[in-house]
């Protein structure tokens, strides 16, 4: 198949949502052609969809059948994600090489479960994460890999059994209380957008 079509009425709503959080990390820069793209990888078992902007990368495994290549994002709205194999002869980036170590001497492990862990997280290490890029279930266990080395200026990486996230850090100046309330003002915004997105959609 040289096309992806998930909708959020046919599919299952979590993998919906998942990958719509992984094409939220595609890059929008036009001088930035190839990563404008997303990678799809095929094994045995299902599809995985990478994408980066050079500064967050996200992957994820789905159970659904697609050629490996890369793919232009055609469609990406609320009820709709069509992705469309790109005819051009374009490589993208080694995204393995982006991914920190994981093992016991390299790095820290923080377990926790859902969106709100993520964020938490990430904000101790002064590092803000876009609430789009961490679909969860509120249930869903994920792992933060701190690195020992310079943990302040690594990147922090989410891992579970199918999603891969990879968020470069951004170094603040503020204290942590003002972090923290920055945060708490995003989550507000965003959770006001998703009830007006919500609304809007019964009313049509």
């Amino acid at each position: 198949m040289n096309t992806i079509e998930v909708t959020k009425e046919k599919h299952n709503r979590a993998d919906f949502a998942r990958l719509r959080s992984t094409l939220c990390c595609a890059s929008t820069d036009p001088a930035r052609h190839v990563i404008n793209k997303v990678l799809v990888e095929k094994d045995g078992e299902g599809i995985t969809v990478i994408a980066t902007d050079g500064r967050r990368l996200r992957s994820d495994r789905f159970n659904l059948e697609a050629e490996p290549g890369l793919y232009d994002i055609k469609v990406n709205t609320a009820k709709t994600v069509f992705l469309s194999q790109c005819t051009e002869d374009l490589v993208f980036p080694n995204h393995r090489q982006v991914i920190p170590r994981t093992g016991k001497d390299d790095a820290y492990a923080l377990e926790g479960t859902g969106k709100r862990f993520a964020q938490w997280a990430t904000s101790a290490l002064g590092c803000y994460l876009d609430p789009d890029l961490i679909e969860l279930g509120v249930d869903e266990e994920i792992t933060l890999h701190i690195q020992k080395h310079a943990p302040d200026l690594s990147p922090a990486l989410f891992t579970n059994d199918a999603t891969t996230l990879v968020v470069m850090p951004i170094r603040v100046d503020r204290d942590w209380a003002q972090q923290i309330d920055q945060i708490h003002l995003e989550m507000a915004r965003k959770m006001i957008e998703q009830e007006q997105e919500q609304q809007e959609a019964i009313a049509a």
